[in-house]
C-alpha cells in the first residue's frame, strides 16, 4: 500500500528533541505489530460497509497496524533517533510523537479509503459489436428496398440481451456482496451463541456445584439470575437448569429432613436430659429427705437422750428427806442465784438455768456470764464444771465482784426451789467451790456435807451484812449448793414476774 513520499523526513525531523513519551510511543507501535491483524478479513468487512463512517471504524485496526510499521521502520533505520544526545541547533522540533502518529493515521486513512474504492472499480469491455453492425447495415437495406420478407440474421447477441445479462451481472455482485454481509453477521451471531452458551454452561456447572456443596441458598440467587438469563430457544440450557432446579428440590427436601431429624434427636435428647436431671432432682430430694429424716430422729433421739439424762438428774436422793429435816431445822425455805437481766430471755427459751459447761458443749449463747474465767478454770481442775451454784442468802460477796468486773450490769436474783437440795447428783460446799486455792472448801452430796454448812454464820450475814462479818466467818458465807448441770425453769419460783 502507498504512503506520502516525505514521511521519513518527516518521521526523521519529529524524532529530534523527543521525550520520554517517544520511547513509549514507539514500544506501543512494537506491541501493535506483534499482535498482528488478518488484513484479509477487514477488507472485506470494510467493502460490505454501507457507508464510510462504518467503513472507517472496520479499518481503523488496519490504519493503526500500518501507521505502527511505518513508525517502526523509521526508527529502525535511524535507531540514533532514540538516543540521549540533544539536537542540534540547526534542527527543529516539528511534532510531539503522538500528533506526528495522529497525523500519519488520518493520511493513512485516507489513503486506505481510497485504495478501498479503486480496488472496488472494475474495468468494464465493450463487447464486438463489428459484425452486429454489419448486420444492422444490411437489415436497413432491405427495409429500403421494401424487402421485409427476407431473413436477416442478427445472431444471438441483441441490445436488449446485454442489458439483460449487465443487469445480471450487477444483481449477482449486490448479492454477492450481501451475502458476504450475511454471512459475516452469521458467523458474528454464531460466535457471540457461542460466548453466550460457553457462559451460561459455566454457570450451570457452578450451580450443579453449590447444589453438590449443600450451598442451597447461593444456588438459589444463581438460579434466579439464570432463569432471566437464559434465552426461550436454548432447550439445552433450560432443560439443565429444569433438572439443577429438580435437584435443589431434593436437596431441600433432603436438608429439610436431616433438618427435622436433628431436631427431633435435640428435642429427645434434651427430653432425656430433662428426665435424668428429674430423676436425679427426685433422687436428691428423696435422699435429701431421707438425710433430713435421718438427722431429725437422730436430733430427736439426742434430745431425747438428753431430756432424759436431763430428767434422770431429777432423780431426788434415796433419803432426801433427811436433807429436808436439815434444811427445815435450820430454817432454809429456798436458795438463791444472781445473774444479769438480759439473761433471762435465754433461760426461759432453752428451759431454765444451765452449768457453763453444758452451755458451750450445747451452743447456748448466755449473753452476760457471771462467772470469771479464772473460777471456769478452777471449776474444770476440781472436777466442778458441770454444775449449777445457788447461794443460801442474797449477801454474796461474788455478785459485789461481778457487777466490779462488768460481767454483770444489771442484777436479778432468781428464787430457787428447796426441791433442787433433793436430787441425787446435788452437791454442798461449806464455802466457794471455786476458790479452792485460797481455803480448802469441804464439798460432797451427803447429809454431813450438808451438816457443814455454817447457818449460823449465815443468818449473821443477813442480819449485819457480809462485809461486817469477822474474816474467818466470810469464807463460810460463801456455802453452796451445787446442782447438776440444770435447773428446770419450774424450779425458779420467780422467773415469770422477772421476765415481765
Amino acid at each position: 500500500m502507498k504512503f506520502f513520499p516525505k514521511i521519513w523526513t518527516t518521521i526523521k525531523i519529529f524524532f529530534v528533541g523527543k521525550k520520554k513519551s517517544d520511547i513509549k510511543v514507539y514500544q506501543d507501535a512494537k506491541a501493535t505489530i506483534e499482535k498482528g491483524i488478518d488484513k484479509e478479513e477487514i477488507l472485506i468487512k470494510a467493502s460490505s460497509a454501507t457507508n464510510d463512517e462504518e467503513r472507517k471504524e472496520i479499518l481503523q485496526p488496519l490504519i493503526d497496524f500500518v501507521t505502527a510499521e511505518q513508525i517502526v521502520d523509521a526508527i529502525e533505520k535511524e535507531p540514533e533517533i532514540l538516543s540521549e544526545t540533544k539536537p542540534t541547533k540547526k534542527r527543529k522540533k516539528l511534532y510531539e510523537l503522538h500528533e506526528l502518529e495522529n497525523e500519519i493515521k488520518r493520511h493513512q486513512s485516507n489513503l486506505t479509503l481510497l485504495d478501498l474504492q479503486k480496488s472496488s472499480i472494475k474495468e468494464v469491455f465493450n463487447p464486438d459489436t463489428s459484425s452486429f453492425d454489419e448486420r444492422i447495415n444490411k437489415l436497413f437495406s432491405l427495409l429500403g428496398k421494401n424487402k421485409v420478407n427476407d431473413k436477416v440474421e442478427l445472431s444471438d447477441f441483441t441490445v436488449s440481451a446485454f442489458d439483460k445479462d449487465f443487469k445480471q451481472l450487477e444483481k449477482l455482485l449486490q448479492e454477492k456482496s450481501t451475502l458476504k454481509r450475511h454471512s459475516y453477521r452469521e458467523r458474528e451471531k454464531k460466535k457471540q451463541r457461542e460466548i453466550y452458551e460457553s457462559n451460561i454452561k459455566k454457570e450451570l456447572n457452578n450451580l450443579d456445584s453449590l447444589i453438590g456443596q449443600n450451598k442451597l441458598d447461593d444456588a438459589k440467587l444463581l438460579i434466579n439470575r439464570l432463569s432471566k438469563s437464559i434465552k426461550p430457544d436454548y432447550k439445552k440450557g433450560i432443560e439443565r437448569l429444569s433438572r439443577a432446579v429438580a435437584k435443589l428440590k431434593e436437596k431441600e427436601l433432603e436438608v429439610f429432613k436431616k433438618r427435622q431429624a436433628e431436631l427431633l434427636r435435640q428435642q429427645q435428647e434434651e427430653a432425656e436430659r430433662l428426665r435424668i436431671e428429674q430423676e436425679k432432682k427426685l433422687e436428691q430430694q428423696r435422699i435429701a429427705r431421707e438425710e433430713a429424716e435421718a438427722i431429725r430422729k437422730i436430733e430427736e433421739a439426742k434430745k431425747a437422750e438428753k431430756e432424759n439424762k436431763l430428767k434422770a438428774l431429777l432423780t431426788k436422793k434415796f433419803n432426801w428427806r433427811d436433807f429436808q429435816r436439815i434444811l427445815q431445822e435450820n430454817g432454809i425455805a429456798g436458795f438463791y442465784h444472781f445473774t444479769d437481766r438480759s439473761n433471762l430471755k435465754s433461760i426461759k427459751e432453752n428451759g431454765g438455768l444451765f452449768s457453763w459447761y453444758y452451755c458451750d458443749l450445747n451452743r447456748i449463747e448466755i449473753p452476760m456470764p457471771g462467772g470469771s474465767l479464772d473460777s471456769r478454770q478452777n471449776d474444770t481442775i476440781n472436777g466442778k464444771k458441770d454444775f449449777v451454784r445457788v447461794a443460801f442468802n442474797k449477801e454474796h460477796p461474788m455478785l459485789y465482784i461481778a457487777q466490779r468486773d462488768g460481767r454483770i450490769s444489771r442484777p436479778v436474783w432468781l428464787d430457787i426451789d428447796i426441791e433442787v437440795a433433793y436430787f441425787e447428783h446435788t452437791e454442798f460446799s461449806d464455802k466457794n467451790a471455786a476458790a479452792f486455792s485460797s481455803y480448802t472448801p469441804i464439798i460432797g452430796k451427803e447429809t454431813q456435807h450438808l451438816s457443814n454448812i455454817r447457818f449460823d454464820i449465815l443468818k449473821k450475814a443477813e442480819l449485819v451484812k457480809h462485809y461486817n462479818l469477822m474474816d474467818n466467818e466470810k469464807p463460810y458465807n460463801q456455802a453452796e449448793v451445787l446442782v447438776k448441770t440444770w435447773i428446770p425453769i419450774e424450779y425458779i419460783k420467780n422467773i415469770e414476774s422477772l421476765a415481765q
